[in-house]
């Protein structure tokens, strides 16, 4: 089975961005696992285990054999082990060389900074969400992660059920773009009900349902069902920490 993909062959496949931009920004964010494409000046190609498994099963049925069909869920199991395995073998690459002063940065995004206490533990009651300040970044740090000014946001976290992935009084990047069903796995802040929180989701295919994950062994995760008649909404998928304590 064929496990490396390039962007013009993943834009026919539902489910995937519809341009091979769209699929530069999406592997940008997500850090996907992707290699040279032999022969082909600059193109990329990216690895199946960074999709969606109902993205695998499309590229099983498009370019898999009979056999591989009928046994989909070994063959998906089999080249996520091959992705974490290839991950596990690139080098990490040093960025000292790339390190810029921040004087040296001109163009600066001035990103708004909300009171949502996204809870990372209890659960904070959200009364009101409004916008207590700015928080500058230059805009090729922001680019670095494909991302845009406008619809970016920075909020404070409340609580430590996700430490130590981001823990009490970090502030986090939020990309509040509206979030495809259903999200890929990764952290979130989402609203059920009256309470915001920020937790990791991940979507069982099986149940219709999101896990709702807290990193903290200490917290208890659980499932959600997003057709229930529950006010459930993911407001924005957490990017990155912009500040956090280290004490």
């Amino acid at each position: 089975m064929k496990e490396w993909f390039r962007g013009v062959e993943l834009i026919e496949i539902d489910g995937m961005p519809n341009t091979r931009q769209g699929i530069n920004t999406n592997a940008h964010r997500n850090n996907w696992l992707k290699r040279k494409a032999m022969g082909r000046g600059s193109a990329v190609e990216y690895h199946i285990s960074n999709f969606h498994e109902d993205v695998q099963k499309l590229l099983i049925e498009k370019y898999g054999t009979e056999q591989d069909l009928r046994n989909a869920k070994e063959v998906i199991e089999r080249l996520r082990v091959n992705g974490l395995e290839l991950a596990r073998q690139q080098p990490e690459p040093s960025n000292v060389s790339k390190i810029v002063p921040l004087s040296d940065y001109e163009d600066w995004a001035r990103l708004p900074v909300y009171d949502v206490h996204a809870a990372a533990g209890a659960g904070t009651l959200v009364q009101s969400e409004f916008q207590i300040g700015v928080f500058s970044i230059p805009v090729a740090l922001l680019h670095e992660y494909g991302l845009k000014e406008s619809y970016c946001s920075v909020i404070f976290v409340d609580g430590n059920s996700m430490h130590p992935t981001v823990s009490d009084k970090d502030r986090v990047l939020v990309d509040i773009r509206e979030t495809p069903h259903p999200a890929k796995d990764g952290v979130y802040v989402i609203r059920i009900d009256d309470a915001v929180y920020i937790k990791r989701l991940n979507w069982n295919i099986a149940k219709g349902i999101y896990n709702v994950i807290s990193d903290n062994p200490k917290h208890e995760s659980f499932e959600i069902n997003h057709n229930n008649g529950r006010n459930f909404k993911i407001i924005g998928k957490v990017v990155t920490t912009v500040m956090k304590a280290v004490i």
